[in-house]
C-alpha cells in the first residue's frame, strides 16, 4: 500500500515540526487531505484524518461499485456485518449502504484500522483534520485491529506504543493478501533496552506502518492505552 499526503499550509513549516511528521506530511495548518492507494483485493487501512464526522460516507465519498469495508467488534472478537458502496446511474444515491440496505452509519475515527475490499486498484481520498492535543487509543485485551491516531509513519516505540510481553503484531501484505510474519514482544527484565517486538529468527523489529496504514495486534490482557500528545503548532 502507498500512501502519499498532502497537508496544506497556512504559514512557514517549522523546523521542529518537519521532524516529528513523516516525510510525506507537510502542514502548519491542521487540515489537509491523505491519497491512499489501495491494491485490488483487501486492504488494511485506517482513516488518517477527522473528518467532519468519521462516517464511512464522509471519509470515504467515492470508491468501486461492489467494494467492501469490514470493521472488527473487539468485544465479539469477530467482524461486524460489512458495508458495501453501491455506484448507480444516480450520483445521489451512490454510497456506503449496510445490510438492510440503507445508508450506514459505520463510524470510524482515527487509531482504528479496518479493511476495504476493492475490485479493482484504486485511490481513496481522506480530508478533514489533523488530530491534535493529547490523544488515547485504547487497545483492548485479545485481537483488534489499530493504527496512529496520527498521519505520521514512525516507528511504533518511538511514538509511544505499550508493548507487553507476549504481544503479537501482524501487517497485511496487500500485494500478497495474507499477514505478514508475526511479530512477538519480549520484555527483559534485566535490560529493558532489549524490550521490543522480535521476528521468528530472534531479530529485533520496530513496527513503522505507513500513514493511513492498520495492523493486527493481539494483546495478552489487560486492557492498554496508547497514548500521546500531538501539534502541528
Amino acid at each position: 500500500m502507498r500512501t502519499k499526503t498532502f497537508l496544506f499550509t497556512a504559514a512557514v513549516l517549522a523546523a521542529g515540526v518537519g521532524a516529528s511528521m513523516a516525510q510525506s506530511v507537510f502542514s502548519v495548518n491542521a487540515v489537509g487531505y491523505v491519497n491512499v492507494s489501495l491494491k485490488a483485493g483487501y486492504n488494511l487501512i485506517s482513516n488518517p484524518l477527522n473528518g467532519t464526522n468519521n462516517n464511512i460516507n464522509t471519509i470515504i465519498p467515492s470508491a468501486p461499485g461492489d467494494s467492501l469495508a469490514f470493521r472488527w467488534d473487539a468485544v465479539a472478537q469477530g467482524f461486524s456485518q460489512a458495508d458495501t458502496y453501491f455506484d448507480v446511474q444516480d450520483p445521489a444515491l451512490n454510497g456506503w449502504y449496510d445490510g438492510v440496505p440503507s445508508k450506514s452509519s459505520t463510524v470510524i475515527n482515527p487509531g482504528e484500522g479496518f479493511f476495504i475490499y476493492s475490485p479493482t486498484a484504486t485511490t481513496v481520498t481522506f480530508v478533514g483534520d489533523v488530530p491534535q492535543g493529547p490523544l488515547t487509543n485504547a487497545v483492548p485485551a485479545l485481537f483488534s485491529f489499530k493504527a496512529s491516531i496520527v498521519p505520521q509513519s514512525a516507528p511504533l516505540p518511538s511514538i509511544g506504543f505499550p508493548g507487553v510481553g507476549d504481544m503479537l503484531y501482524q501487517a497485511w501484505d496487500a500485494t500478497g493478501q495474507s499477514y505478514a510474519q508475526a511479530l512477538t514482544y519480549f520484555e527483559v527484565p534485566s535490560d529493558p533496552s532489549l524490550n521490543g517486538f522480535y521476528d521468528g529468527g530472534g531479530a529485533k523489529v520496530d513496527p513503522t506502518p505507513a500513514v493511513a496504514e492498520g495492523f493486527l495486534i493481539y494483546n495478552p490482557g489487560p486492557s492498554l492505552n496508547w497514548g500521546r500528545t500531538f501539534s502541528v503548532n
